[in-house]
């Protein structure tokens, strides 16, 4: 076993054929020339839920089984969304800047409870319905708009809802879905947040509606361009909170993943059937 955490692409590439397995996390692009230059590839193994940055149709031309782990961070992203909400409320990191500035700004930072908020949920699977039971504890109430589950359209969820959470796979058919006229949809006291994919969202929609002023702000985890550029314009908005892909990224959840796909890995190499098939 071979463990390169900052290999390149054409590390990878060169070197991908003596291996019978792979295993990924986001960083990581799996494209269709690793896969066929793989000559002895049997599993490709995403440590984690998405599976965008393996070509899975190629890999299913030449027989590959990709496998991942899809519950595994469901926890820890859930966790993050419901403190990027409660940050958004309560002026949480707005505060924390103020008072180490030596200012005290009570008045000026009141906040709102997520008690009684309308929370739009899109994308409703394993994060999607854990989200749910945490809000519920909280005394929200819950919009849905999933492929395969809805209480609301889409329309609705960003007409009515006071926080939008994004949680839907980046796939052909949700990359942009996001646009520029449902966000014109948006209260102007809402706030989006969004900690699965960022192509499912018009860039430039949401940075307009944001620089606008016409939403009371957002909470991003996950970015157009990773790592995020040093002279990116999303630094530069005071109403915007950012975090560096952490969703997935505690302990637990890693071990988890990496527990989940290991043993899928095993399963795939002894000929038997793994318990999280993508192909």
């Amino acid at each position: 076993m071979t463990e390169r955490t900052e290999i390149s692409p054409d590390e990878l590439l060169s070197s991908i054929s003596q291996y019978d397995a792979l295993i990924v996390r986001s960083r990581t692009k799996v494209t269709g020339e690793i896969i066929r230059t793989g000559s002895n590839l049997k599993v490709i193994a995403r440590a984690g839920s998405g599976v965008d940055n393996i070509d899975c149709k190629e890999a299913g031309k030449h027989s590959i089984v990709v496998v991942n782990a899809p519950d595994a961070n469901a926890q820890s992203v859930v966790e993050l969304t419901v403190g990027f909400m409660l940050s958004l409320l309560r002026h949480i990191p707005e505060a924390d800047r103020s008072m180490k500035e030596c200012l005290w700004r009570k008045k000026e930072l009141g906040g709102s409870e997520l008690s009684g908020k309308t929370v739009g949920i899109i994308g409703y699977g394993h994060i999607g319905k854990k989200l749910e039971e945490f809000l519920q504890a909280f005394g929200a109430k819950i919009l849905i708009f999933s492929r395969s589950h809805k209480t609301a359209s889409l329309e609705t969820i960003f007409t009515s809802s006071d926080i939008i959470s994004v949680h839907i796979a980046l796939t052909p058919e949700t990359q942009g879905l996001l646009s520029a006229q449902l966000f014109a949809l948006m209260k102007p006291t809402a706030y989006f947040i969004n900690t699965s994919r960022a192509e499912v969202v018009d860039e430039e929609a949401l940075f307009t509606i944001l620089s606008q002023g016409k939403i009371a702000g957002c909470a991003l985890d996950v970015f157009w361009q990773e790592p995020l550029p040093a002279d990116s314009r999303w630094r530069k908005l005071d109403c915007v909170l950012l975090s560096p892909h952490l969703g997935a990224s505690t302990i637990e959840a890693l071990r988890r993943a990496s527990k989940t796909v290991a043993e899928d890995v095993v399963r795939v190499l002894k000929g038997e059937h793994p318990n999280n098939p993508i192909t």
